[in-house]
Order: C-alpha cells, then structure tokens, then sequence
C-alpha cells in the first residue's frame, strides 16, 4: 500500500480515537465548537453499505455547489469501508458529513499524493490541536485568504509568541495582519498546543466588515476537525437544502 494512502486510511481512525476521550476545556477563550443537531435519519447507526451511498451522493450535491471532489470520490469512500462496523454504527450522519470533508480536503489539498485541483480551493480543514505551535496563527490566516475571494486581500502576517510559555502551556500569542488595507490583531489565549478559538469569531468579524456579503462559516466531524468556509448567507442556505450540512457563523 503506498505511504499516502495508508496515511489517508489511518487518520480518520485515529482522530476517532483521540476523540473518545477528548473534551473541550472549561476556559473562556476555549469555546466548545458549534455543532449541528444529532441526525435522526440514521438514529441506530450507519451501515457500510449505506455510508457508502452517502459519499457518492453527497459529493454528486457538493459538485453542483461549486466543490468538484468527483475525482477523489472512490478514495473517500474506500477510507470509510476501511473503518470496522462498530465504528460506524456509533456515528451519526452530521459526523459522516464532516469527515466526508474533511477527506475531500485531505484527498485533494493535503495528501502527498493529492489530486490536482483545476479549481480555486472552496474550505478548509485543520485540527484545533495543533502541532505546529508558532505559526498555528499565520497557517490559519493563509488558508482564510486562500478561500475568501477576489474581494478579501490578506497581507502582512506576523505572528508573536514572546509571550508565550512553552513549557506551562500558557501566555498570549499575538497574530497580526491586513485585509483590504486596514490592520487587525487578536491576542490568542495559550493553552498548550490547542488553537483558541475566540479568533474564529475575530475572524468572521473581519470577514463581515471587509465584504459586502460573505462570512466566515464552520463545522466539524464532531471530533477535532474544523471545517472552515468562507460564503454567502444564501450560499450556506443551500448547502444545508442539498445536503443537511449545517454551517455556523462562529
């Protein structure tokens, strides 16, 4: 099996594992994630063989809203037949939705072996526990500004942690940036390797000042993934209609 693609079959299952035991902390700046409501289409659990189905409809409605992954669909929905019975059957279907995109993103952007997209990037994915701890900040802003449009210029990206304690896990680290000509700066709450998630609402504030009608959107796999879009209030409206995906303003 080449590296990649066992690369691609393991982290679902580790991000699950991981998740098993993972709460959000009791911290003001470490806000819980919002979450869809649980689905009751599949309240006793998902089949292999229905998740299967899932994927290729799901990416067939992803398509008619501007997000192409139909080159990378039979892989998706090989990972997922890669995962035992019990695994998914404890899922709900507002799960299998976020790791459906989050492998879109993998398969596509992230994968050493990624399809070639001839399309501009639609969202993003990341992990709120974050291993690159200096630069989580910088790596967030790029990938708001390779998703945000002609009309969302981001420049000037510097990120300060002076202030940080590595060692206690705490401090303040600092990003700093320009979008369409006017500076911001939020001053991130440290708590070890976790991204604090107050700069998600930062961000959609900025987002919403800069244009005339976009957002900044999120969800997740119900784990640790942040899902991160950066759309129209119409345009969410209609991913939810298609697909039952639901996106939040943060």
């Amino acid at each position: 099996m080449h590296r990649s693609t066992f690369i691609a079959l393991l982290i679902p299952l580790i991000m699950l594992a991981i998740a098993m035991t993972f709460r959000y902390f009791d911290n003001d700046s470490m806000g819980q994630m919002p979450s869809a409501g649980v689905g009751s289409l599949y309240a006793n659990g998902i089949t292999q063989e229905e998740v299967t189905i899932i994927v290729y409809e799901q990416i067939t409605k992803l398509k008619e809203l501007g997000i192409d992954a139909t080159s990378v669909e039979d892989k998706i929905a090989e990972s997922f037949a890669s995962f035992p019975a019990e695994i998914l059957e404890s899922m709900d279907i507002n799960q299998i939705n976020g790791m459906i995109l989050t492998n879109i993103d993998w398969q596509l952007y992230k994968d050493e072996a990624a399809e070639l997209s001839n399309e501009p990037r639609q969202f993003f994915c990341f992990d709120m526990e974050c291993m690159d701890l200096d630069t989580m900040y910088t790596t967030f802003v790029n990938s708001v500004a390779e998703i945000a449009g002609d009309d969302l210029v981001f420049t000037d990206i510097s990120e300060d942690t002076s202030k940080v304690d590595y060692e206690s896990g705490t401090g303040t680290q600092t990003i700093s940036f320009t979008c369409n000509g006017k500076s911001y700066q939020y001053n991130a709450t440290v708590y070890y390797d976790w991204f604090d998630v107050g700069m998600l609402t930062f961000m959609n504030d900025v987002i919403s000042e800069q244009s005339t009608d976009k957002h900044m959107y999120v969800t997740s796999d119900g784990y640790q993934e942040c899902i991160v879009f950066c759309r129209t209030e119409e345009w969410a409206a209609r991913l939810m209609a298609s697909t039952g995906i639901v996106l939040e303003q943060p």
